[in-house]
């Protein structure tokens, strides 16, 4: 019969410390950078290969295509694909050069937060234009394109939060140590702390 034993701080943190590469990590980070590029090429490629088709999607009644409208819709399609990639490079998803000494293996590169900032921006503005959009015209593509736009939007947000940066954790005890009382105190603390002075 295996003997219980109950669990100390130390083997809190030994926990802590084995489960936190798992979770913050690169893995939200890798998951985030490959579904935006596919989020994006899934919009661009359209754009690039048909653009004659999309233009007369937003019409009402046919007209031909201008060279304007053309030029106009392959070049979103390339800066999308462009934003795609470039988050994808950025976040360390792919890796890039040689193990690097700085970079410990397992984290997330130091431009990711960057890279993830900027691109959950674009899929926030973008998905306030097409709701503005389905409020105006009642297109349901638009409602579709909020959707998605959005869902990355605030995926992105939580990264920026929550997974990007390694936090600061106690090694004796393993939880976060830039946590606030705010709005109630931890008293058990501050009686611990005061029988300490």
């Amino acid at each position: 019969m295996a003997s219980r034993r109950a669990v100390s701080d130390k083997d809190v943190g030994s926990i802590w410390d084995r489960a936190v590469p798992d979770i913050i990590g690169p893995g939200p980070v890798s998951s985030y950078a490959f579904g935006n590029l596919g989020w994006l090429s899934l919009q661009a490629l359209p754009l690039i290969v048909w653009p004659s088709f999309i233009t007369s999607l937003l019409r009402d009644e046919y007209q031909p295509t201008s060279a304007l409208e053309t030029y106009y819709a392959r070049s979103l399609g390339f800066s999308l694909l462009a934003l795609g990639l470039t988050v994808l490079l950025l976040s360390g998803a792919l890796p890039l050069a040689a193990t690097d000494a700085s970079h410990p293996e397992g984290t997330a590169s130091p431009y990711a937060d960057a890279a993830v900032s900027v691109s959950a921006l674009h899929h926030a503005t973008s998905a306030f234009y097409c709701y503005s959009r389905w409020l105006h015209t009642g297109q349901t593509a638009s409602v579709m394109g909020c959707l998605g736009s959005g869902v990355f939007a605030v995926f992105g947000l939580w990264f920026v939060m929550f997974a990007g940066s390694k936090g600061r954790h106690s090694k004796r005890t393993g939880f976060d140590k830039d946590t606030s009382g705010f709005p109630f105190k931890n008293s058990e603390a501050y009686r611990k702390k005061k029988k300490g002075l």
